[in-house]
C-alpha cells in the first residue's frame, strides 16, 4: 500500500516535483537513517526485510480553475540536478498540468514501487474560500481513510498553495486524526527556490506535529449535552450524562470530579463558558463545531474518491503512465 501526499498548488512545479524527488533519494539510498524516516509507512503488519515502505501511489493537489484550465501558466523554472543548486538550464513554464505531467514521468518512478503508472487526482478550490475549499479537503480525506476498513495513509504537504489551502488541509489532519505526517520543505535561499528539484538534503524537509483536538468521547459528550441543553448548572449536567452516556461517565462519581477533570480543562480551552444559570458552550466550540459536523458529514457519506470523482465536477482523476 503506498502513500498518497496531499497539497495545495500554486504556480511552482518544484512544490510538487521538490519533496519527490527528495523522497526518491532516500528511498533509494535505503541507508539506516532513511529506513528510520520511512520505517512508520505501510501497512499494520511488518515488513519484510528486504521490502522498502514509503512509494508514492497517488498525489492530490488542490489549486484553482485557473491553475487547471492552463489560464495561468507555471512559473519558469530551473532544471537542476538532485541536491544541488544550480542556474541552469531555465525552462519556460506553461500549462501547469502538461508541466507537471512531463515531470512526473521522469520523477516519479524512482519511488512509485514498481508501478507502471501513477495517479492524480486534481481538486478545484477558491483560494479565497476557506469554507468550500476545507469541505473538499474533508471530502477527500474521509473518502481515502474509509477504503478498505484501515483505509490509505496520507501524507500532507503544506509547501505550496496559498494560506487557504494550507489551512484547510492542516484543519482536516488535526480534526480527523487519519493523516499520518504533515511537512513541508523550504529552500536555502532565492536561486533554490527556483529549482525544481530539491537542492540540498540538510534542512530541506521540515517534519511538523500533527496537534490533536483532544476531545475524548465523554468531553465531545459534554459538550453535545450542553449544546442542546445548556446552560446547565454542574449537579444537572452531571446527572444527565449519568442518565444518557453511562457507559461513558462511570469514572464519574461526583460533580467535582466531574468539574475538575473535565469542565475546567474546557473551560480552559474556551469550548465551554460559565454563566449565571451554569455551563454553555463557549466560542471555540462554536467555531470549531461546524468543521467538525462538516468532517463527519463527508464520513457518512462512505464513498471512495474514485466514486467522488464520478460524481462531482470539482475533482478529476488523471493517470500518467511512466
Amino acid at each position: 500500500m503506498g502513500i498518497y501526499h496531499l497539497m495545495g498548488l500554486g504556480r511552482s512545479p518544484g512544490t510538487v516535483i521538490g519533496p519527490i524527488t527528495y523522497l526518491a533519494h532516500r528511498y533509494r539510498r535505503w541507508g539506516p537513517e532513511d529506513q528510520g524516516f520511512f520505517a512508520r509507512s505501510g501497512e499494520a503488519r511488518h515488513p519484510a526485510a528486504d521490502e522498502r515502505a514509503g512509494d508514492i501511489q497517488a498525489l492530490v493537489l488542490f489549486t484553482t480553475r485557473e491553475i487547471l484550465d492552463g489560464t495561468l501558466p507555471s512559473f519558469d523554472y530551473v532544471d537542476n540536478p538532485p541536491g544541488r543548486v544550480s542556474t541552469a538550464p531555465l525552462q519556460r513554464g506553461g500549462p501547469m498540468k502538461a508541466v507537471l505531467r512531463d515531470l512526473l514521468r521522469r520523477e516519479w518512478p524512482a519511488i512509485a514501487g514498481g508501478r507502471t503508472e501513477g495517479t492524480v487526482f486534481w481538486c478545484e478550490v477558491d483560494r479565497r474560500d476557506i469554507r468550500t475549499t476545507y469541505a473538499r479537503v474533508a471530502r477527500v480525506v474521509a473518502a481515502l481513510a474509509g477504503v478498505g476498513g484501515q483505509g490509505k495513509e496520507m501524507w500532507i504537504n503544506l509547501t505550496g498553495g496559498n494560506n487557504v489551502m494550507n489551512f484547510a488541509l492542516e484543519l482536516t489532519a488535526v480534526l480527523s486524526g487519519d493523516v499520518a505526517r504533515l511537512y513541508y520543505v523550504q529552500a536555502a535561499d532565492e536561486q533554490a527556490e527556483k529549482c525544481v528539484r530539491f537542492t540540498a538534503e540538510d534542512g530541506y524537509w521540515v517534519e511538523l506535529p500533527i496537534m490533536p483536538l483532544g476531545l475524548g468521547r465523554l468531553r465531545r459528550a459534554i459538550l453535545e449535552v450542553l449544546t442542546a441543553h445548556g446552560p446547565l448548572p454542574l449537579e444537572d449536567l452531571y446527572a444527565r450524562l449519568r442518565n444518557e452516556y453511562w457507559d461513558l461517565s462511570r469514572g464519574l462519581d461526583a460533580p467535582e470530579t466531574l468539574r475538575r477533570e473535565h469542565l475546567t480543562p474546557l473551560w480552559k480551552g474556551r469550548f465551554i463558558q460559565e454563566t449565571a444559570q451554569g455551563y454553555a458552550i463557549g466560542p471555540q466550540w462554536e467555531l470549531i463545531q461546524p468543521y467538525l459536523q462538516t468532517l463527519e458529514e463527508a464520513r457518512a457519506e462512505g464513498r471512495t474518491i474514485e466514486q467522488l470523482c464520478e460524481r462531482e465536477p470539482w475533482i478529476e482523476r488523471e493517470v500518467i503512465p511512466f
